[in-house]
């Protein structure tokens, strides 16, 4: 049984509707019951919603996904005989559309009591705010991506903007996605970029969970693990097609956001997919949201923050066990380490305004007791399983082996590239690390 999920593990057709016990000793249940990946998947959509009993659906989409999907598919339910309504979601004063209060304010107000499903047409920040929404009002969520950009799609938890601090809360999966590929082919070259860029940052996210459980004892689902790297390997292997934007290309591209999505559905959180490189992006977001600047491709930062962490891997995997040894020493003899007060003060002055749904976040780690408990534990184990933890850190591609694959897709590889400034950089990799209570590279940079 083992041998024969780790070897579904590539592929989504043996995951959907299913419930299982995994290899890990957990019951997984994955609630998406349909993928349709293809030329004119948005004709399947009506079928699937008459064979499920849904016949009112509201389609949700912004004024560009209106355009490259919402209207075809609203057709297309028409013809079927469907009571299908389209809304278009405002944008902001940015002119975009922002997973925040707002946002999903207006959809709320905007839903007929008589809608018994919700239809997300559009890339990640659509479907967050959508899938939000189904979750809260008990209605059926469906997913029609319209750009390859995130692997959020299949995932149950929403990164919603609440209050200006990033956070995930928990929602719901979509019961089906329709991925059309002709709509793909007709997404903007930047956010297929992206979709590549955020499947690049499992390199460091995976290694950021194996130190979780190296130092921290966290567990670990093997099967997830691998279904990330089954989805990061696809997009990988076909670089050059996503770069091109061929259909095989966005296929590929496409399969791996969906499994890399499972991965996390069917451990119920996002670590699989989401580490440092996230951490930096959500700092960087929330950071140009407190400036009032326009918002950057999720998957764009995520991809040239797993170059940086990926620089941090490889020096870490040059340390001796004699240097770590006596870093270790050294800082379990500081009597500071065991402060918490250094801490409080980096996240009011890293954070600001929003410094207190910070250390919300992280209140467990800032009570003294366990943070001494935490310490001493994580320097006993990293001088007992330096071995280890250096062979994970060796796993992750050197940072100029990942910038030349962002480069390849067409992505940008530095965050000056994408107009993030060094003060911002410099901020982020101080800070960023409080983002969310989660082992990462960041975390144990702080010893060395």
């Amino acid at each position: 049984m083992t041998e024969q999920l780790m070897e579904e593990a590539g592929r989504i057709e043996p995951w959907l509707g299913r419930t299982f016990v995994c290899v890990c000793g957990e019951t997984h249940r994955v609630p998406l019951r349909k993928v349709v990946l293809e030329r004119g998947a948005l004709a399947a959509l009506p079928a699937y919603a008459q064979e499920r009993g849904l016949r009112e659906l509201l389609l949700v989409c912004d004024r560009r996904t209106a355009e490259a999907a919402g209207q075809a598919l609203l057709e297309r339910c028409t013809e079927a005989r469907l009571q299908a309504k389209l809304y278009v979601l405002a944008d902001d004063e940015h002119g975009e559309l922002a997973a925040d209060e707002r946002a999903i304010v207006q959809l709320l107000l905007h839903m007929d009591a008589s809608a018994q499903g919700l239809v997300a047409v559009g890339a990640g920040t659509l479907h967050d705010i959508v899938r939000f929404a189904a979750h809260r009002t008990g209605r059926a969520f469906l997913s029609v991506p319209t750009a390859p950009s995130v692997d959020g799609f299949a995932s149950v938890g929403a990164p919603l903007i609440v209050g200006g601090f990033k956070q995930t809360v928990p929602a719901c999966a979509p019961e089906a996605i329709f991925a059309d590929l002709e709509v793909l082919a007709s997404a903007p070259r930047p956010m297929i970029a992206a979709g590549f860029g955020d499947m690049l940052g499992k390199y460091t996210s995976l290694a950021d969970w194996e130190l979780g459980r190296l130092l921290l004892d966290e567990p670990v689902c093997e099967l997830a693990a691998e279904m990330t790297r089954r989805g990061l390997g696809l997009c990988v292997d076909h670089a050059g097609e996503i770069a091109a934007g061929s259909e095989v290309g966005l296929r590929r591209l496409m399969e791996g956001l969906i499994l890399s999505g499972i991965s996390m559905l069917i451990v119920g959180h996002s670590r699989p997919a989401s580490g440092a490189e996230h951490h930096l992006s959500h700092y960087w977001e929330m950071r140009f949201l407190q400036e009032g600047r326009r918002a950057l491709l999720h998957g764009a930062k995520v991809g040239a923050a797993a170059v940086i962490m990926g620089g941090y891997y490889a020096s870490t995997a040059k340390l001796s066990p004699g240097e770590v040894r006596t870093a270790v020493e050294r800082r379990l003899a500081d009597p500071a380490s065991y402060d918490p007060a250094a801490a409080v003060t980096a996240i009011r002055e890293g954070y600001g305004g929003i410094a207190s749904s910070v250390l919300a976040e992280n209140a467990a780690e800032l009570d003294p007791v366990r943070r001494r408990a935490q310490l001493e534990l994580i320097g006993g184990r990293l001088v007992s399983r330096w071995d280890a933890v250096r062979d994970v850190c060796r796993r992750v591609p050197e940072p100029e082996r990942l910038a030349a694959l962002l480069a390849a897709s067409g992505g940008r590889t530095t965050p000056e590239q994408l107009g993030i400034g060094p003060g911002l950089v410099e901020d982020s990799l101080r800070f960023a690390k409080y983002v969310r209570s989660r082992y990462t590279i960041l975390r144990l940079q702080e010893w060395f």
